[in-house]
């Protein structure tokens, strides 16, 4: 399968840190400003095309997939962030995460729209691409997020958090999604919480930044269209590995499936650098399960 060589953009401590493990994005103290009280380091890692790879990934092995999934909803009403549009994709979305997952309930809570466009003027509703390896929850801020979102007359067994990827009205030229295959990490050593000091309405208050590991083993998909959809992992409650580093592991109902995907925009250096990049729209949603 073909390969891009290109820097991703890592986690690690301060030189002068007495600790690693209090992490924080602070974008309050001195907007528009974000400051880390800790450095993102460029490492030249490989990511592999899956372009016509025999086998495919999934969300229990990898912690990710892709779908070929059309969407009824017109593309650029989606990228204009209609609220009628968004609300429709989201009933089609929901469909397709039940039918690929086999939970009970779907719930969106994050709507994003990224760019990569020199004809995108700057007070646009898009964010640029993220290019720092990074995984959008914690076990915490899963948690949290399922209180605030689940059914409170129902107890379920299990909840995900699943991000769904999918470019808008073109293929994706360049600074595509890589995502991270879950059994190349080290859930121990590379993953760090780190505080997210956000405005109330923005998200979350914690997400996991990613140390560098040799080992890690990093995939995409050149040109990715509009008709496909990339799955990932944010969270997996009924995963053992999370139970196992979180001293849980005597329950009855854990499954050895991926817990989470760690995941980074890139500049591929062998694509274009000018005119309309990439559009993508991404979606978190959690799913109960009965």
């Amino acid at each position: 399968m073909p390969s891009v060589s290109t820097q991703l953009h890592y986690g690690a401590p301060l030189a002068t840190a007495e600790a690693d493990d209090d992490w924080c994005i602070d974008a309050l103290s001195n907007p528009p400003e974000v400051v880390l009280n800790f450095r993102l380091v460029a490492q030249e890692m490989t990511v592999t095309d899956l372009r016509g790879a025999a086998v495919g990934p999934t969300l229990d092995t990898m912690g990710f997939e892709k779908v070929a999934a059309p969407t009824g909803v017109d593309h650029r009403a989606l990228a204009e962030s209609s609220p009628s549009a968004i609300e429709r994709y989201q009933q089609e979305t929901a469909e397709l995460l039940r039918a690929r997952t086999g939970a009970d309930t779907v719930r969106f809570f994050d709507t994003t729209l990224r760019s990569k466009d020199a004809a995108v003027c700057a007070g646009s509703p898009y964010q640029s691409p993220h290019m720092r390896v990074h995984v959008d929850q914690t076990p915490r801020s899963a948690r949290d997020r399922a209180a605030g979102h689940g059914d409170r007359e129902r107890e379920f067994s299990r909840f995900q958090i699943i991000n769904v990827w999918r470019p808008l009205v073109e293929p994706v030229r360049n600074f595509p999604l890589a995502v991270c295959d879950y059994r190349s990490l080290d859930l121990a050593a590379d993953l760090v919480a780190t505080r997210l000091d956000f405005p109330e309405w923005l998200k979350d208050r914690e997400s996991y930044s990613v140390k560098h590991n040799p080992n890690h083993r990093w995939h995409y998909w050149d040109s990715l269209t509009p008709d496909e959809a990339i799955l990932f992992k944010c969270h997996d409650s009924a995963s053992r590995d999370l139970a196992l580093l979180t001293g849980d592991a005597d329950r009855s109902d854990l499954l050895d499936v991926a817990w989470l995907c760690p995941h980074t925009a890139f500049l591929d250096e062998n694509g274009p650098s000018t005119g309309h990049l990439r559009t993508s729209l991404e979606m978190r949603a959690l799913l109960f399960y009965g």
